[in-house]
């Protein structure tokens, strides 16, 4: 399983809102799209929206690069138990790479 974390600043959260729907309309290999949070949260230096997805063979991460338009994306793995390992050194970004708040994450 992956993560995806779609990074805006709050003047985008339109443009973040229209990505998140069209991600729910035009993707049926996503499993789940979480509501955008608007303040920051956990690890994340932005506000971001959450989608989870099976794997990276389905070619959503190509989709995703091509309609991210200027907002980085964060993509990892879920491997239990490593989240700091899944959120840096095991993570891809599309776009600028933001980084994370390490010291927010359990392992």
């Amino acid at each position: 399983m992956y993560h995806g974390h779609v990074y805006f600043p709050l003047r985008f959260a339109e443009q973040a809102e229209t990505l998140r729907q069209k991600i729910i309309t035009e993707r049926k290999d996503v499993l789940e799209v979480y509501p955008l949070i608007q303040r920051l949260v956990g690890p994340h230096k932005m506000p971001m929206f959450e989608v989870h997805f099976v794997n990276k063979e389905s070619g959503f991460v190509e989709w995703l690069e091509q309609a991210r338009g200027d907002m980085s994306v964060l993509i990892h793995p879920v491997t239990g138990g490593e989240e700091t390992l899944d959120h840096t050194v095991r993570a891809t970004w599309l776009g600028r790479e933001l980084g994370v708040f390490e010291e927010a994450l359990t392992s």
